[in-house]
Parts: structure tokens; C-alpha cells; sequence
């Protein structure tokens, strides 16, 4: 039974069975950053703001979780995280996936870890300096892709 389950799903947890509790080490293990092709120059990514964003998709079993690099001009951009979001998701990386719906910061569509904290991205301004900021779904949370993690308990 443990080999069939292995074979069929190809993640591999310290368990060797079905995941459960005693395997959130390996499902929440994050080692690596790439970086987003952007053909940027070394010298334009020192003026420009850093993202390190999760990108995950448990549908497939190859993809591991691992944070993405991308670099946008903040000048170009509204002050909000969500504002960069948007820019990433409609001018450098179209697969990118996350919520939003008012922008008033009353839905909490818009919720996610950034840099360590829990915020709206609609209501969390983008420091001015261009020091990375790390932006991942929800704690304690089910991923769905992305930063999309499942609401059906938050909201009830």
C-alpha cells in the first residue's frame, strides 16, 4: 500500500503513506528562489523593487513549491502590494495566481503573509527601499495554486 500511493502521486514524505500531520515539514519546505527571466541588467535590478513570491501548484506532483523572483519599478506602479501584484501578473508573468476583489480592504480576498506578517495586499504599502519583500499565501492554510489558499473556513 505504501509503495502504490508513493508511485501514484510521486511526492515523497517522510512517511512513505498518505500525508498527515507528521509530514508539514516536508509539505511546508520551501529551500529555493529562482529567478524570473525578465532580461533585466544588474544595473536595472538595483533601482528596482524585489518580490520573492510563492508559486506552488499541488495538482502537480512535480512542481515544488519555491519561491519567485521578480523585479518591479515602483514608479511605475501603484503603492500597494496588490498594485504589484497586479503589474507582475498582467505585464511579466501572466500564470500567476492570487485573490482580490474591492480594494477598500473589506472582503479579505486579498489576505497573505508579507514580509512575516499577516495583511490585505490592497491596504499594505510597498516599502520604499529595494530590499526584497517576500510575499506567500496564508499560514496554516490550504494552497489551491499560487497565493490562493482555501477561504471555506475563514469565512465561516
Amino acid at each position: 500500500m505504501k509503495q502504490a500511493y508513493a508511485m501514484v502521486n510521486s511526492r515523497l514524505f517522510s512517511s512513505g503513506i498518505a500525508p498527515s500531520f507528521a509530514d508539514i515539514p516536508d509539505v511546508l519546505k520551501v529551500n529555493y528562489t529562482e529567478e524570473f527571466n525578465q532580461g533585466l541588467s544588474d544595473e536595472e535590478k538595483s533601482v528596482m523593487k524585489r518580490f520573492d513570491i510563492y508559486r506552488s501548484n499541488p495538482n502537480d506532483p512535480l512542481d515544488k513549491p519555491k519561491y519567485v523572483t521578480y523585479y518591479v519599478d515602483t514608479k511605475k506602479c501603484g503603492p500597494m502590494f496588490l498594485d504589484a501584484l497586479i503589474k507582475i501578473k498582467d505585464e511579466i508573468d501572466p500564470t500567476l495566481s492570487f485573490r482580490r476583489s474591492c480594494r477598500e480592504g473589506i472582503c479579505g480576498s486579498c489576505s497573505m503573509n508579507i514580509d512575516g506578517r499577516h495583511h490585505l495586499a490592497c491596504l499594505c504599502s510597498i516599502p520604499k527601499n529595494t530590499e526584497k519583500s517576500v510575499v506567500s499565501p496564508l499560514m496554516f492554510m490550504f494552497v489551491l495554486k499560487d497565493l490562493v489558499v482555501d477561504m471555506s473556513h475563514f469565512y465561516a
